[in-house]
């Protein structure tokens, strides 16, 4: 049953590696990065999002700025015309071409609707980019996560392939055992029950490989086998990891300050409170006058009745002042509904800064507390390889069994994985705190990228 396992894994590996392009090389997270950034729809989905949010800008500007129009119509008219006279009603049919050209330049003097709409406007505009920096940081905490998702899955294997050789190794010195006539089959059961359960771990762990490695796909349109990835440099990150512990840097108080003044989704929500503050001044300005200057330039043949076969090419400036009375509610309802909106804007923005607050402290624990683990797991798999060798050295003085040899090996290997899960969380938690507080820049992606090398 072990060497099914391990046969299956094999082929599996084969078939990968069979797929993947003769030219690939080992990617590291940096490059990784970089490849997300030019494949992953979302991440281009919000370039193209911003990018139209930032023309709401020129859309305000465009109600301050003149306009200049052009209007151009000709005709051919038949008229019936009825005239009463002293002999009595007259008809006479007549039949002309009209024709009419007009350029009309216009430029708001006073517009209180329009200026509002400019500020609204600038805030959305503002808003877009804060909303893509946002996604960019974003994008780093999901590549490190695929990353290290992809690669913490094959750890999990390559531990599972290296325990049931360990199995494998202890069942052959059992059946030894045994021929001597000094051994038990009751040991023999035990290593297959444990065999059993560390391929069904097997298992499990190449369907959460299978899993990473699409998730990775998707996001870099790159299909790489794990062994493709760089691994993670442990003494690294165990000497970046003391070194922070015996030197902590900032407080949870210090990191909440951060949040406050750089994340860039609190202040892209503050911009859109701003636009809508101004959305509802806009709104309400619906009650007031507006001034607008023009220059038409006219040129009209035979525009009416009255006036067939006369021409007239008539340039006319001034000044026109429109005074809403009466719109059916409109404005008040309007007026409503942009309050509401503002409302819903601010409690938005509140609701938002409290579940920052809480996650940068959640993650601000979990760096410290995955800085405990990682030093905790390390003593303890140093602590089960002691015992693991002590108690292979007791079976032949009789005081130990080969129970205990299974179970100390077991213990090893299970720190051993919980040692690899607590670096790859450290790693995604110090990020996310960064990423949260709104810090997050290249110099952290060059950080993280260096605590992974082929």
């Amino acid at each position: 049953m072990i060497r099914t396992a391990l046969l299956r894994y094999h082929t599996w590996l084969l078939i990968t590696y069979i797929c993947w392009p003769f030219s690939a090389h080992a990617l590291d997270f940096r490059e990784t990065y970089e490849l997300a950034k030019q494949h992953n729809p979302g991440w281009l989905a919000a370039q193209s999002e911003s990018a139209a949010g930032q023309q709401e800008r020129a859309l305000g500007r465009s109600a301050l700025l003149p306009t200049l129009s052009y209007r151009y119509s000709r005709g051919e008219n038949w008229s019936e015309v009825l005239q009463e006279t002293q002999r009595g009603t007259t008809t006479s049919d007549m039949n002309y071409s009209s024709y009419s050209s007009a350029f009309t330049l216009t430029q708001p003097l006073l517009d209180a609707a329009a200026f509002a709409r400019y500020q609204a406007g600038k805030a959305q505009a503002e808003a877009a980019v804060l909303t893509l920096e946002r996604a960019r940081q974003a994008l780093a905490v999901q590549v490190l996560q695929t990353y290290t998702g992809v690669l913490y899955a094959n750890d999990d294997i390559e531990l599972a392939k290296a325990h049931l050789r360990a199995l494998q190794e202890e069942n052959e010195r059992s059946q030894r055992f045994i021929d001597y006539g000094e051994g038990t089959r009751t040991d023999q059961l035990e290593i297959a029950a444990q065999s059993r359960l560390v391929e069904a771990q097997l298992i499990e762990a190449e369907d959460r490989l299978n899993d990473a490695r699409n998730e990775l796909h998707a996001l870099t349109g790159t299909v790489a086998p794990p062994a493709s990835l760089a691994p993670l440099q442990a003494g690294q990150l165990a000497h970046n990891v003391q070194t922070t512990q015996e030197n902590p840097v900032l407080s949870l108080e210090h990191w909440h300050e951060l949040t406050l003044a750089h994340n860039p989704e609190l202040a892209a929500q503050r911009s859109l409170l701003e636009a809508a503050r101004h959305q509802l001044h806009q709104q309400r300005a619906g009650h007031l006058p507006s001034v607008r200057l023009y220059a038409r330039s006219q040129i009209s043949d035979s525009n009416s009745e009255n006036m067939i076969g006369q021409r007239y090419d008539t340039d006319s400036i001034g000044v026109e002042v429109n005074l809403p009375l009466y719109s059916g509610g409109r404005v008040v309802a309007a007026s409503r509904q942009a309050d509401n909106t503002y409302e819903q804007a601010r409690h938005e923005l509140d609701a938002a800064t409290v579940a920052l607050r809480n996650d940068v402290e959640r993650q601000y624990r979990l760096t410290r507390s995955s800085q405990q683990r990682i030093e905790a797991y390390q003593h303890t798999v140093t602590a089960a390889t002691a015992r693991l060798e002590a108690t292979r050295k007791s079976i032949l003085g009789g005081e130990r069994t080969n129970l205990d040899v299974l179970n100390a090996e077991r213990g090893r290997f299970e720190a051993l994985r919980d040692l690899s899960r607590a670096r790859y969380d450290y790693l995604l938690a110090w990020l996310t705190l960064r990423w949260q507080a709104g810090v997050l820049d290249n110099d952290d992606i060059d950080q993280i990228a260096g605590y992974f090398a082929p």
